[in-house]
């Protein structure tokens, strides 16, 4: 059983044993699969299990994607795929198609498989940072009482975005649209910290009523005023604020980012609902566990 494996087999996720500890869920973003200049090796039988998913016959799949190269790490020659070779991007996946989706997922290769729990990863403190640099799915582990520190600076920050919107004048007449991100044609986006602190003061909410939804919202109410993030507390269909709340919003988050640093987080920015999901909030009675 790979690590991947174990991991989504509810057992310790092997990253906590890494030389940086840390959490990993996947957001489907695809930056594994067009950032790099690195390799995706091919184990034994891959190529086939490669070649049955695109339909092409074996010795047609070889010469089209397949590539030797010498290993950086060994000097040994190895088997990797060709990466993409129409001018798009340098480091793209071949089998990649728009922004995340990868068109041979059941036959992908152990190496995509079993990202970011790679040797490179676990036992090399540079590798570690150059991988979350790409992953937003990484989470190092932050001790408890920097977490705790973080959320205090964190709720100073909110009471004080707070104040600020009671002087703009900003008017929310409660419609919920802006949490129904289906209908609204927005994506809300937050940080680690955020959604830590959010899952911290709200950890349980039902599965989304819709796809892509914020759990927190139920019945056209918001369930987690308390720890809801920046993007929340900064949004407002009315439009007489205009450019000087973007501004607010954007110092703010600059303020936050700085706590985030400090503590040891990761510089994770990402649909709060994807992180909301990586941290178990509403994720349970969605997937029918």
């Amino acid at each position: 059983m790979s690590a991947l494996e174990q991991r989504r087999d509810g057992r310790r996720d092997p990253g906590l044993d890494g030389v940086r500890p840390f959490r990993f869920d996947c957001h489907r973003c695809g930056h594994c699969c067009t950032h790099g200049d690195g390799f995706v090796w091919l184990a034994e039988g891959e190529d086939a299990a490669l070649a049955r998913a695109k339909g092409l016959d074996l010795a047609a799949f070889r010469a089209r994607f397949v590539r030797t190269v010498t290993d950086p790490a060994t000097g040994e020659l190895r088997e990797a795929l060709r990466e993409v070779d129409d001018g798009r991007a340098e480091g793209r996946c071949v089998f990649l198609e728009g922004a995340n989706t990868c068109t041979v997922y059941d036959a992908r290769p152990r190496h995509c498989a079993t990202f970011p729990y790679w040797s490179s990863v676990l036992d090399d403190a540079d590798g570690f940072e150059r991988a979350r640099e790409v992953c937003p799915g990484i989470r190092p582990v932050v001790d408890d009482d920097a977490r705790e520190r973080a959320f205090e600076r964190l709720e100073a920050v909110y009471a004080e975005v707070e104040r600020v919107v009671a002087n703009s004048r900003a008017v929310c007449i409660a419609r919920g649209v802006c949490c129904r991100f289906e209908e609204a044609g927005h994506r809300l986006y937050a940080t680690g910290l955020e959604a830590d602190y959010a899952a911290h003061r709200h950890p349980d909410a039902p599965a989304p009523e819709a796809e892509g939804r914020c759990p927190y919202h139920v019945e056209g109410r918001c369930t987690a005023r308390e720890g809801r993030p920046l993007g929340c507390r900064t949004y407002f269909c009315d439009a007489g604020p205009g450019a000087a709340m973007e501004e607010e919003h954007e110092a703010f988050l600059a303020r936050i980012r700085a706590i985030e640093r400090e503590a040891g987080y990761a510089p994770t920015y990402a649909e709060f609902t994807a992180l909301l999901r990586a941290r178990g909030v509403g994720r349970a009675e969605a997937e029918g566990a």
